[in-house]
């Protein structure tokens, strides 16, 4: 379900395994960085969280470029 994604890309979780965070399925972000070293896709939510997807593991969507 993971995209290629750019910086600036509009994203939605539609699956993630992170009990420490409130973002649940659905949630949208807009993505700020990604760091291929690590495989990781910052994304600023709109909730306010500041939350990584994880290449590969996170499944998400952009839902707008």
């Amino acid at each position: 379900m993971s995209e290629n994604v750019k910086v600036g890309d509009r994203v939605k979780i539609v699956e993630m395994d992170d009990g420490l965070s409130k973002l649940e399925k659905g949630s949208k972000g807009t993505v700020k960085n990604i760091d291929n070293e690590q495989d990781l896709i910052w994304v600023d939510w709109d909730n306010g969280e500041k939350i990584a997807l994880i290449k590969g593991i996170d499944k998400y969507k952009v839902i707008k470029k």
